[in-house]
């Protein structure tokens, strides 16, 4: 084989062996018994055979659990979503068919589910405790509410004989956790103290009013909420004999991970600074002039933003899920896999 016919070779490889490249991970082959019980649950869902084609075209929301037809055609980029109803309801997921086909192996479309909209965590209510009198220092806001925990992503089960060029990519991530709540305002500083009255005598001033007391200053606010923690990657299992299976696994990109935490919340803002006391009152006739009020404190200083240490992203992001492969013979596909259970 000359040098033109080597990259040749190479080049008409590339489409077959780029979702093998991007596989997040290795599949764990079922043993005997395993693949068996599965057989059983697909044959227990009692889908008959059909002669139907499907063709799944932009972004089709399959309100079912069991996706069944003689050949499935993912036209390019195309988008087949389990919606929310079907995972809610079942533990597994199908896509059964004879032959699925791609018609673009650069955008060869994808299986995945419906994911639930995510509100941020509701903010911290209210305000932190005002600072005593007089002057005292406001009290730092509470820590934000953590987000809600990310949804873990369902089963699937895909059972078929083959599969030409590259396959969908499979979407079994785990869900984002939520963003966590703003954290709560700090309380105001207290009023300053009230100035010293003049005093007099029968003759003079012995001293005139004092200036108010400055107020307190503002307290901190709280701290932003945890995001909410990741949920788990789903679990993919690929049926199909024995001879077919190692081929159609390097042409599938399995997408299993775990979810990440959810963005941290906002810091709660610095509560205002305490109003300054009043002066204190003149004394006629000697001493004239009332005192002037104090300075107004200090506003507090707004809350950090929750931000994810090494350690924490650790332990929010979601499991990862689990890649399964099953070979079964060609009579038991065709028969409890494609003919839906029947002993014909």
């Amino acid at each position: 084989m000359n040098t033109f016919q080597i990259l040749r070779t190479l080049i008409i490889s590339l489409p077959l062996l780029w979702p093998a490249i991007a596989q997040t991970q290795m599949p764990k082959q079922l043993a005997p018994a395993d693949a068996a019980s599965i057989l059983h649950d697909i044959r227990q869902a009692d889908y008959p055979p059909t002669e139907n084609d499907e063709v799944v075209e932009g972004t089709r929301l399959f309100n079912g659990w069991f996706f069944k037809a003689r050949k499935i055609t993912f036209k390019k980029g195309a988008t087949l979503v389990f919606s929310k109803q079907a995972w809610s309801n079942r533990g597994v997921l199908y896509v059964v068919a004879q032959q699925i086909i791609s018609e673009d192996s650069n955008q060869p479309g994808s299986i995945t589910w419906e994911r639930s909209s995510q509100a941020p965590a509701v903010a911290s209510s209210g305000q932190a405790a005002t600072g005593s009198y007089p002057g005292g220092n406001g009290a730092p806001g509470a820590i934000g509410l953590t987000g809600v925990s990310g949804e873990g992503a369902p089963s699937l089960t895909i059972a078929v004989l083959s599969m030409p060029d590259s396959g969908p990519k499979i979407d079994l991530q785990g869900q984002q956790g939520g963003q966590g709540g703003q954290g709560q305002k700090g309380g105001s500083g207290g009023t300053g103290s009230q100035g010293e009255s003049a005093s007099q005598n029968a003759f003079n001033c012995n001293h005139g009013a004092g200036n108010g007391g400055t107020g307190g200053t503002g307290g901190v606010g709280g701290g932003g909420g945890q995001g909410g923690r990741g949920g788990s990657g789903g679990t993919f299992t690929l049926v199909s004999t024995a001879q077919n299976l190692s081929g159609l696994m390097a042409r599938f990109r399995v997408l299993l991970s775990g979810g990440q935490p959810g963005n941290g919340g906002t810091g709660g803002q610095g509560g205002e600074g305490g109003p300054g006391g009043p002066g204190g009152q003149q004394q006629l006739p000697y001493c004239r002039g009332d005192g002037s009020p104090g300075a107004p404190g200090s506003r507090g200083s707004d809350g950090a933003s929750w931000t994810a240490a090494a350690n924490d992203l650790n332990q929010l992001k979601g499991r990862d899920g689990d890649f399964l492969s099953a070979a079964v013979g060609n009579d038991d596909f065709m028969r409890y896999v494609w003919g839906g259970g029947s002993q014909q």
